[in-house]
């Protein structure tokens, strides 16, 4: 109700405006040996990467994780996180020009071995994450978690008119 109402106001009082929208909190796994073994992943560290575009009326979530060890065998444990978000009332302004402000972010930090799952600031898009970077065993599929992101500004201009 909220994103029509900001859609209206700009199409019929202000050229622009922008709106904030939440998005919810997603899991990334790392589920893919590309290096190693897996199981002795250590003394190493990791990093989550995701962006945001809009494709029409949606929101293309695009995420990635890797876990890279800096010894032993150099195991690199990687997983990708992908969704389309619909925001309907993004359809009332279809007749204007529509952006966001944040469109990356990133969270990373050292393997803190197998302690259960711990809290890392991000940076730009993401917020924080809560991770566990590492399994007693084999590693795929175990490590990963929770990516919370900052509210996405959307920037609405209804004085450009797309055809």
């Amino acid at each position: 109700m909220l994103l029509l109402f900001a859609c209206l106001l700009a199409n019929s009082v202000f050229a622009q405006q922008s709106f904030s929208i939440e998005l919810p909190d997603v899991e990334i796994r790392a589920n893919r040996i590309v290096r190693g073994d897996g199981d002795t992943y250590g003394l190493g560290t990791w990093k989550s990467t995701f962006t945001v575009s809009l494709e029409g009326s949606r929101l293309k979530v695009d995420g990635q994780i890797s876990f890279v060890e800096k010894a032993n065998d150099f195991t690199t444990i990687v997983g990708e996180y992908h969704q389309r978000i619909p925001v309907g009332a993004l359809e009332g302004c279809r007749h204007c020009d529509v952006s966001l402000d944040e469109t990356h972010g990133s969270v990373s930090g050292p393997n803190i071995g197998a302690r259960g799952y711990r809290w890392f600031n991000g940076q730009g898009l993401v917020r924080r994450a809560r991770i566990q970077t590492d399994v007693v065993g084999d590693d795929p599929g175990k490590i990963g978690g929770t990516i919370q992101f900052v509210p996405i500004r959307i920037l609405v201009d209804c004085s450009v008119v797309n055809n």
